[in-house]
């Protein structure tokens, strides 16, 4: 969903804490793919049978790629949020997240009516 629809909706405070969240949350699932992996290579034993073998490479495997993504994930979703959190002071009166979007990427300040644009080009996911 474009930022702007979301903040739009719930407003840019709302908007902000649930993308940290949501960024958090994935940085906690790639930790927890991290000690998946830890713990199933301190299992991993060439001595035991083929189809235990298996199953703990397909763990760590399926643990690296949910990890990284979550990684990567973690890290858009806060460049996105700290960009745009960034264009949410008024320059005119310096209210933050005092604003409302008159299009998909301008707002107007609730205090002083100034508007400027928060949402760049190219800054949509």
């Amino acid at each position: 969903m474009e930022p702007a629809d979301s903040i739009r909706r719930l407003g840019f405070a709302r908007w902000y804490e649930r993308r940290l969240i949501e960024g958090h949350a994935w940085f906690i699932s790639g930790f927890v793919c991290l000690v998946a992996i830890a713990a199933c290579m301190e299992e991993l034993t060439f001595r035991g049978s083929f189809p235990r073998l298996l199953f703990y490479v397909t763990i760590v495997a399926a643990a690296v790629a949910i990890g990284v993504y979550g990684l990567v994930r973690y890290q858009k979703i806060l460049v996105e949020a700290e960009e745009i959190g960034e264009h949410a002071t008024c320059r005119a009166c310096g209210a933050y997240a005092r604003f409302q979007l008159i299009s998909s990427s301008q707002v107007r300040c609730r205090k002083c009516d100034n508007e400027w644009c928060l949402i760049g080009p190219g800054q949509s996911e």
